[in-house]
C-alpha cells in the first residue's frame, strides 16, 4: 500500500463553458492558475493540454490538466485554505463547465529493474 504522503499526480479533465474559447482559458492558465499553484512548495509540476475540437464535437474544447504534488493531504490543506487561490477558483468556475470536471489521482509506475 502506498503512503498518502508520496507524490501523486491529479489528472483533471473538463470542458470549457459555451462561448469560452481556448485562448481565454490559456491566458487564465498561463497568467493566474499555474503561476499561483506553482508558488506553493507542495506543487511540483503543473501541465495543461487542450484537445482540439473534432467533427463530432466541433464547438467544445476539452482540457486535461496534470498537477503533481508532493503530498495530496498537504495540497488539500493548501487548496482549501490559501487565500491566494480564491481568484483562481472564481475564474476557473467562470470558464469551465462545472458538471464536466473529473479527477483521477495517479502515481507514476516505476520502470522495471535492469538485471
Amino acid at each position: 500500500m502506498r503512503s498518502p504522503d508520496m507524490a501523486v499526480s491529479a489528472v483533471n479533465t473538463f470542458r470549457l463553458r459555451p462561448g469560452v474559447d481556448a485562448e481565454e482559458f490559456e491566458k487564465f492558465s498561463a497568467e493566474l492558475d499555474r503561476p499561483t499553484c506553482l508558488s506553493f512548495d507542495v506543487v511540483l509540476e503543473f501541465d495543461v493540454f487542450l484537445a482540439e475540437p473534432t467533427d463530432s464535437e466541433p464547438t467544445e474544447t476539452h482540457v486535461v490538466e496534470i498537477m503533481t504534488v508532493s503530498s495530496w493531504p498537504e495540497w488539500e490543506r493548501v487548496r482549501d485554505s490559501a487565500p491566494e487561490l480564491k481568484p483562481v477558483v472564481e475564474r476557473f468556475d467562470e470558464l469551465v463547465e462545472p458538471d464536466s470536471v473529473s479527477t483521477l489521482l495517479t502515481r507514476k509506475s516505476p520502470l522495471p529493474q535492469e538485471n
